[in-house]
Order: C-alpha cells, then structure tokens, then sequence
C-alpha cells in the first residue's frame, strides 16, 4: 500500500513531500509516499498565458457574487486552474501521467491537495480501471469552492459528474480557505466530508486527515 499525493500549484521541486514532512505527519515510513509532480508540464509562456486570459475573460460568465469578492485571493489559483483546463495538451499530459503511476500500485490512498484535487478526479473518471480499491481524500478543493466550483464544473471533461469508482472518497474544506468547499453534484457523500479550521496549505489538511482518520494509517 502506497501513499500518493498530488500537490497543488507551487510544488513543483522533486522532494516537496519531503520538506512538507509529510511521512512525518502522517506517521507512515518515508517509502510509503509518492509524490505526484506535474507543474512542469504547465508550460507559463506568452501563447499559454494569452490563452489563459481569454478564457479567464470567457470564464467570468460563470462566476458567482462570491467570485467578484474572493478575485484578489484566488487570481493566483484562477489562472493555475485555467492553465490546465484550457491549453492544449496540458491535462492530457498530466492525466497520461498519473495513470502510469496508478497503473503501478493497485491499492493506494490518493491525496489531491487544491488543483492535485482536480487531476485526481479527472483521471479516475477517465480511466475508471485506475479507481479500483483506491481511496481517493481531496484536500482543500476546488471542487467544493464557491467561487470557483462553477467554473471548475463548467471546464471538467469528464464522461460524467458522479461519483468515480472508488473504494471512500474523503473531502476535506475550510471555512477559513476560499479554494475549498464541501463537494455537491459529484457523488461524494456528506458524511465523508469534514469542515475543519486550515489556511490553503497542505500540511495543514494532512494534520487534519491523520485526526480525523486515523484507522487508515494503522496499515502502515
């Protein structure tokens, strides 16, 4: 059994569960995590970022009250967000990607921290095979997040918004953290889910997650 977790945007040097601690958090052995990168795949050049932009203007259509409010918090996520859904080749790259390391450990517990939450959902209902009795926690998520679950909705190509073939699907969100929210329309249940007091940060959740979730570390 592995751990994999699949940062958000920000985490792109090989090694960043290590500085998290995060076996440390977690209290698993080092060699139970896997860290997911893919931030070098999101190419930030001038054509990708002129894509970026026009979708961001197109994206605004779908945007709530709350948005207009939360702008200066989120643009930073907003953009990181569009990046993946809109340039091309981008999220097939990342998808392919996760796949290949799914496709590796047949059981596994998978974290998808902010935008990691995202990529998680997205591969496993594309490729349902990769689901199978992996346990999917998403951790501060768009998914959920009221200003930006609409547009996240609108842009996901998935086969449709239920619930991927998972084992549990554990979603963790903050009040205090405007990327997060509790997931409505996507199949994951209201008692799987946990308010909890964190900043959008990751080792924050994963403190959260071994709280409320102990029984699923004792394996290790």
């Amino acid at each position: 059994m592995k751990i994999i977790l699949i940062h958000g945007i920000g985490n792109s040097n090989p090694g960043w569960s290590a500085d998290l601690k995060a076996d440390q958090i977690l209290g698993v052995p080092q060699d139970a995590i896997i860290e997911f990168n893919y931030e070098d795949l999101m190419e930030n050049n001038r054509f990708n970022r002129a894509l970026v932009f026009a979708a961001r203007v197109a994206a605004s259509y779908y945007a709530t009250p709350v948005a207009g409010f939360a702008a200066n918090y989120v643009q930073d996520y907003v953009d990181d967000i569009l990046m993946y859904f809109v340039v091309p080749g981008v999220r097939k790259k990342i998808l392919n990607r996760l796949v290949g390391v799914l496709q590796q450990h047949p059981r596994a517990i998978v974290m998808g921290f902010s935008l990691g939450s995202v990529v998680a959902y997205e591969t496993f209902k594309n490729f349902p095979n990769t689901a199978y009795e992996k346990t999917l926690i998403t951790l501060g998520s768009p998914l959920g997040s009221p200003p930006l679950k609409a547009l996240v909705k609108q842009f996901m190509k998935v086969p449709d918004k239920s619930r991927p073939i998972v084992e549990n699907w554990f979603n963790f969100y903050s009040t205090t953290d405007l990327i997060s929210g509790k997931i409505t329309g996507l199949g994951c249940n209201f008692k799987d889910q946990f308010k909890v007091k964190s900043l959008h940060k990751m080792d924050s959740y994963l403190e959260d997650v071994k709280r409320k979730l102990p029984e699923l570390f004792h394996i290790f």
